[in-house]
């Protein structure tokens, strides 16, 4: 008798600390994306993006994910990003269409980042977002899509 209830005693510490790692896993971004909403002042919060790279990438070639958003002309957007604090690497946003990119946070030529960069969308249509690790880390990373206004 005491050793099913050991069994079961261990099945049950078992399965809550298997959800709870999962709970904190997927709070990585929402977190993240509280922060940058807390912060984005006047803007209006109109979408978010969260990003987890489980395993350390190609530095040459980081690992990248790709997302699709529609954008307006004579509106003028913000797009923040944010990393997970335990990552010492850098996060990359940018924006571009199949031509050419828009805009970055990221500055390739000194390897500086930024917080957030604002663009003015001169042509409605789909554009896209690269989200990665400057230096492929590992880690999570959100991205919050903010209006600003209309110029």
């Amino acid at each position: 008798m005491i050793n099913i209830s050991k069994k079961i005693l261990l099945l049950i510490i078992f399965a809550f600390v298997s959800l709870t790692a999962n709970e904190v896993d997927a709070q990585c971004g929402r977190a993240l994306t509280d922060v940058i909403v807390t912060g984005i002042g006047d803007a209006k919060y109109l979408k978010d993006y969260r990003v987890r790279f489980e395993e350390e990438g190609n530095p040459k070639k980081p690992p990248e994910e790709e997302f699709s958003i529609l954008l307006n002309k004579g509106t003028h957007y913000r797009f923040s990003i944010k990393k997970d604090s335990a990552v010492s690497d850098e996060p990359v946003l940018k924006l571009f269409d199949f031509t050419k990119p828009y805009g970055s946070n990221y500055d390739s030529d000194d390897g500086s980042t930024y917080d957030a960069f604002d663009f003015f969308c001169a042509k409605t249509q789909v554009y896209y977002l690269a989200i990665s690790f400057a230096k492929a880390s590992p880690g999570c990373i959100s991205v919050v899509v903010s209006y600003v206004g209309n110029y």
